[in-house]
């Protein structure tokens, strides 16, 4: 027997919705089909550093993070991908997510963070970038060095 509940159609009725992900593009913070995720129903008030629940236009759920609010775009991105999600509409949003359960039962608030631990999340979208590009400009010196050395 297979279920078919639409996230959308859970939330509207409980309010909150619990799963497990699938897919990579919000590690290290979240692992792919072992952490469960806690989404509340989305109220509107969102703001830069959360993560939310969208569907997308080709009907896939998304969980990413907001990057920034413009009027009434959001622009996500996925924590450990190398781009950003097409802008979405604030009223496309499905849900929040909340709290975090580790493997190991260690939960994660993210409404009660830690401010350092929220700014790192919040900005490790540009923070990888901003380290691999210091990482290629540092190979490309490697490689001129051994180059030069021939």
């Amino acid at each position: 027997m297979q279920l078919n509940y639409k996230f959308e159609n859970v939330l509207e009725k409980d309010g909150e919705l619990f799963f497990t992900n699938i897919g990579f593009s919000m590690y290290p913070l979240i692992r792919q089909r072992e952490d469960i995720l806690h989404i509340i129903k989305g109220d509107g008030n969102y703001k830069k550093g959360d993560i939310v629940l969208y569907k997308s236009h080709q009907e896939h759920y998304v969980l990413h993070r907001i990057l920034k609010i413009k009027k009434d775009k959001i622009i996500l991105a996925g924590d450990y991908n190398y781009f950003k999600d097409k802008p979405i509409k604030k009223d496309a949003i499905l849900g929040k997510l909340i709290e975090i359960t580790k493997k190991d039962g260690t939960k994660i608030n993210l409404e009660k963070d830690k401010k350092a631990r929220r700014f790192f999340y919040s900005n490790f979208f540009y923070i990888k970038a901003f380290f691999q590009l210091v990482m290629r400009v540092l190979h490309l010196r490697k490689v001129k060095w051994k180059i030069k050395k021939l």
